[in-house]
Formats: structure tokens, C-alpha cells, sequence
């Protein structure tokens, strides 16, 4: 019959235990913490839907972000300008998620810090940042702003992506193009360099939707299926309320035990007014 190992080395593994489970809580504790509330806003619509890895232990460093740009209104029925992110730092433990909120607040300082808010000027800067100081940075984001075009009810999408899967953009007609621009990802070991930015004309009750690569990176399975799966989905069921459509794609593409974090960001411009009947 096997002896029951002695009482310190029980003591010593409940001790352990409990440390790593709170190690876990505090990691998990920050990365809530980054996912801030969406800004509130009477014409564009956002969602945003966050699903941690199945297994404890793999804390991500996915993350999205949202807020207005300083400035009055552009005029009355218009609101100002939005920028929005997604990201996902390399690695899946306490270092990941502390670099993750490092790397957030810094690029949120360089898009405010550098007017007229240029996605790729903060990507820059961000960069050159990252190159000098002691932080072990690696990881892809997309940092998009969207500006109402005064005077109509259209849109413009700007944007800059580091390395990051291609979000996706839905006309009101259903139709889906991946936005495949890129530069190479975020990496302190690459150097500052200068970030290129493109911009897409948004007609009215267009939808932007961002990822993270954990929607649709299976083991053994290659991503281009999931991506079309994901462009599928988007097309069909875009036209619904945001939260319904991320609900949609996080239960169709995400795993039931998902190995990685995912983050949907999902962002739609107001819709042209429908001419009153009398």
C-alpha cells in the first residue's frame, strides 16, 4: 500500500497551489481591466465580445479599445471622431497581459499626443518607443479611426495594421472585402520605422469587424477556411443588431474550449435616413 506523502510536502503543494491561483486571478483581474467600457454614442453603433482561453493558465494578451477623439461635434446630427483597436500580445501568461496593458496606454498616449490622430503616426511612435525602452514586445494590432464626412451621411475609415489578421468591412448590400494591407508586426528588435495608413470610403449602415487570430486559428487546420467561414457569416447575418452578430460568429467559429483568447470588435456607421411617408 502506498504511504501518504508527509504532511510539509502536502502543505507545500496546497501553497503552491493557492499562489498560482492567484497569480492567475490577478492576471485575469488586468486584462478585465483593459477591456474599458465602449464610448456611448447616438449614431455609430460598437460592440465588442471577449472570450478568455478554456484553460487558466493560457492568460492572452488580446485586447481592444475604443474612444473618441478630441473636438466638438462636427455639426448638429454628427458626432466626432472614433478610433478603435485590436490586439494580441505574444504569450499566454502574467508577462503577456502586463505588456498587453503597457502596450495599450502607450499607444493611446501616441494617438492623443500626436494630432491630427494619425493611426500610423501613433504606430510610429509606438514603435520608437518600444525600440528604447526595456520591454519585451512582440505581438499585432490594428489601429483604426473612422471620421464622418460632413455635410453627408457618409464615412472614412483610416487605418494601420501591424501584422494583424485583416479586418473585415460589410457594405449595407452584404458584400465583405478583407482589408489586407499590412505592415510587419510589433516587435522592439525591428526598429522605429515609418507605418504606412490606408483609407476606405464608408457608405451609410457600412460594418468594420475586427479579430483576433484565436477566432480562427485551429490546430492542424489551415485559417483560410475560417476566414471564409468568417466572411461568410458576416455577410449573412451583418445587417442584425452588433451584439447579436458577434454572439453569431463567437458561437459558430469559436471553439467550445477555445486554446486562445478571442477578441470581435465590431463597429457600423449610421444609416441613411428613410424618407418620411405621408
Amino acid at each position: 500500500m502506498p504511504r501518504s506523502p508527509p504532511r510539509p510536502a502536502i502543505a507545500q503543494a496546497v501553497e503552491r497551489a493557492l499562489y498560482l491561483d492567484e497569480r492567475i486571478s490577478v492576471a485575469r483581474e488586468l486584462q478585465a481591466a483593459m477591456l474599458t467600457d465602449l464610448p456611448l454614442s447616438d449614431h455609430v453603433e460598437i460592440s465588442a465580445l471577449y472570450q478568455p482561453a478554456a484553460d487558466d493558465h493560457m492568460i492572452g494578451g488580446d485586447w481592444y479599445d475604443a474612444y473618441h477623439l478630441p473636438g466638438a461635434p462636427v455639426s448638429d446630427g454628427e458626432t466626432s471622431a472614433l478610433m478603435v483597436t485590436v490586439g494580441d500580445i505574444t504569450g499566454h501568461d502574467m508577462h503577456a497581459a502586463t505588456i498587453m496593458g503597457q502596450v495599450r496606454s502607450m499607444l493611446r498616449h501616441a494617438t492623443l499626443d500626436h494630432p491630427p490622430y494619425s493611426p500610423a503616426t501613433a504606430l510610429t511612435a509606438l514603435d520608437a518607443a518600444c525600440s528604447v525602452l526595456p520591454m519585451e514586445t512582440s505581438g499585432t494590432l490594428v489601429h483604426a479611426r473612422l471620421d464622418p464626412v460632413h455635410g453627408s451621411h457618409d464615412w472614412t475609415l483610416t487605418w494601420s495594421n501591424a501584422g494583424h489578421p485583416p479586418p473585415l468591412l460589410r457594405t449595407p448590400d452584404g458584400h465583405v472585402n478583407q482589408l489586407l494591407e499590412h505592415d510587419v508586426l510589433l516587435h522592439r528588435s525591428l526598429g522605429p520605422f515609418d507605418r504606412t495608413e490606408h483609407r476606405r470610403p464608408l457608405p451609410p449602415g457600412s460594418t468594420l469587424l475586427m479579430y483576433t487570430d484565436g477566432l480562427v486559428e485551429r490546430r492542424g487546420h489551415g485559417m483560410d477556411a475560417a476566414v471564409a467561414q468568417l466572411v461568410a457569416l458576416l455577410a449573412r447575418h451583418g445587417n442584425r443588431p452588433l451584439d447579436e452578430v458577434l454572439r453569431r460568429i463567437g458561437n459558430r467559429l469559436a471553439e467550445p474550449a477555445p486554446e486562445d483568447d478571442v477578441v470581435l470588435l465590431a463597429v457600423r456607421t449610421p444609416s441613411t435616413p428613410q424618407p418620411q411617408r405621408w
